[in-house]
């Protein structure tokens, strides 16, 4: 008789029991999930927890830059340490805030570094001279980044064989190996698995973590829609994979 309410369940119960058991899965999952994040409803910022090394990028479409609230700032308690500015596009365009958003992030004392936005329909070559004729790089800066995120509807070894162009350029030039900064779509088509001896910069929004697959990432931009005070508008965030021990590692010596 102990047993007969057990042999009573039917097919029926045990398929709720299933159902039952996944939602409980699902909802345990969520709230550890939840539990790695850290929210800043101030600074419109959710960052993963675990990471004490965060900063922002920048262009001429953040304007007139308060630098010294910026240094005062703390997003989720941590101060912003470093800074990358667009410098260059294509073969002949140049941010025109490039240089003033420079010498100012360094008067204020943040860890700088510069990027280029690439295009695969453009003579690779004339792209790095673009960026080295407007970026002097000195101990302590950031590498130099190639933002590599659109296509143009060029094929796929036309993209890589371009990309690789300005990226050994540029390691011969300042004698540090480039950053590619790229999404998770561009990566998976483009990068991986040709440029897995580059540094990545990834930009994966509103995610929880960066996804297993990739494995060489040295930054993650976690938002472009982040309040920064001292910057009208919204502001890309990110976070650096390490602590400030390893940051500092990976500047130019």
């Amino acid at each position: 008789m102990k047993y007969a309410a057990y042999r009573s369940f039917g097919p029926i119960h045990w398929i709720w029991i299933g159902i039952l058991f996944i939602l409980l899965v699902v909802v345990t999952r969520q709230v550890f999930r939840n539990r790695a994040l850290v929210t800043d409803s101030l600074h419109h910022a959710v960052l993963p927890a675990g990471y004490s090394v965060i900063g922002i990028d920048i262009s001429q479409y953040q304007r007139n830059i308060q630098w010294r609230l910026v240094r005062q700032d703390r997003i989720a308690g941590k101060p912003i340490r470093f800074v990358f500015i667009k410098a260059t596009e294509g073969i002949s365009r140049q941010d025109p805030l490039f240089a003033t958003y420079w010498r100012q992030a360094h008067g204020a004392g943040f860890t700088c570094g510069a990027y280029h936005f690439f295009y695969a329909t453009r003579d690779p070559m004339l792209q790095a001279r673009n960026f080295e004729n407007q970026v002097n790089l000195q101990p302590g800066d950031l590498p130099p980044v190639l933002d590599a995120e659109i296509s143009n509807q060029q094929p796929d070894t036309v993209i890589r064989h371009t990309m690789r162009i300005w990226l050994e350029e540029i390691h011969r030039h300042y004698g540090v190996r480039p950053i590619i900064y790229t999404s998770l779509s561009f990566y998976r088509k483009y990068v991986k698995g040709y440029f897995d001896d580059y540094p990545l910069w990834i930009a994966q929004h509103r995610a929880t973590s960066v996804p297993e697959d990739i494995k060489n990432w040295l930054f993650w931009q976690i938002s472009d829609e982040a309040c920064v005070q001292g910057i009208a508008g919204y502001t890309d965030l990110n976070i650096f994979h390490g602590d400030m021990q390893d940051f500092r590692q990976i500047c130019i010596p």
